[in-house]
């Protein structure tokens, strides 16, 4: 009786190869790699039948002759590089090197790299560079709906800044919509519209009436203002220069005076270990040699 019970609930070798179309050795040879459980009945090797179906759902290289394809459990668990290089749209190498350099959790079934979908999952929603079809498709449409930080301040015609500091006051708070967009802020332009009919502090150039005087500076303006030059301060002390004192007053950068030091060009002292002073007539002296003798070129390249 529990001879036959157990035949039930297992297979002979041979059943399993012919199952899988293995011929004999192929049979016996998979049946000793410890994929599935085996048992010993009248001294015979018996595949149990329920070890030998989860393996199946769990790979891709066998295939029943007859029924169901392999690998659902292994489908439903993880991904393969075929399957992420797909999903993202890049190729297969692009898909290996992303996942090498992320660090992504990965396993081995049959020789081929699977990634846990939980895994995947977990790396996909902590970046936004890279994006599924469903979403770059969700997001092509919010694109056209949002307008970034820097077309806002075109619109407006003011400087970037004032963006921010619209977005951060609490009328700007109230009506305008801030989402995240491909690692982006981005404004939503219905909740822009409603803002802008709420207020007449900014108006956009085609809004303003003749003869009102604008509060804030061109958007365009802001782009080529340049900062103000940091004024050249000189030491007054009438014996030493400092290292960058020095640098500007020859016109060459504190690798060059340096590299002059290092060649004894001129005398110089150590204040600390860190801290070295020239001694400023021969500097002076070297530095208006330098620029009158044709045979100072060399050492005069700043």
């Amino acid at each position: 009786m529990q001879d036959k019970e157990t035949k039930k609930t297992t297979m002979s070798v041979m059943d399993m190869g012919r199952l899988l179309g293995l011929k004999k050795v192929e049979s016996y040879w998979l049946a000793h790699k410890g994929y599935f459980d085996i048992i010993t009945v009248n001294g015979k090797m018996r595949v149990v039948t329920d070890s030998f179906e989860s393996w199946y759902t769990r790979q891709t290289r066998y295939h029943k002759v007859s029924g169901e394809p392999p690998g659902s459990q292994l489908a439903e668990e993880s991904w393969s590089v075929r399957d992420i290089a797909g999903m993202l749209g890049i190729s297969e190498s692009t898909a290996y090197s992303l996942i090498a350099r992320t660090g992504m959790e990965t396993s081995t079934v049959n020789g081929w790299m699977r990634i846990p979908k939980d895994i995947f999952q977990t790396w996909y929603e902590s970046q936004s560079r890279y994006r599924i079809a469903e979403d770059r498709e969700k997001e092509a449409s919010l694109m056209e709906t949002t307008m970034s930080m820097p077309d806002m301040a075109r619109l407006l015609d003011v400087p970037r800044g004032t963006v921010y500091s619209i977005l951060n006051s609490q009328h700007g708070k109230r009506f305008l919509e801030v989402i995240e967009l491909a690692g982006e802020k981005r404004i939503t332009k219905e909740s822009l519209e409603l803002w802008y009919r709420s207020q007449d502090r900014y108006i956009k150039p085609g809004d303003e009436r003749e003869g009102r005087k604008r509060k804030s500076i061109h958007y365009r303006d802001c782009l080529t203002a340049k900062k103000p030059e940091k004024p050249i301060r000189i030491s007054r002390n009438e014996e030493y220069h400092p290292i960058d004192e020095a640098a500007i007053l020859a016109g060459v950068r504190t690798s060059t005076i340096y590299r002059w030091i290092g060649s004894n060009c001129f005398p110089t002292i150590r204040v600390s270990p860190k801290v070295i002073r020239i001694i400023r007539e021969p500097f002076e002296e070297y530095v208006s040699g330098q620029r009158e003798s044709e045979g100072g070129t060399e050492h005069w390249q700043p």
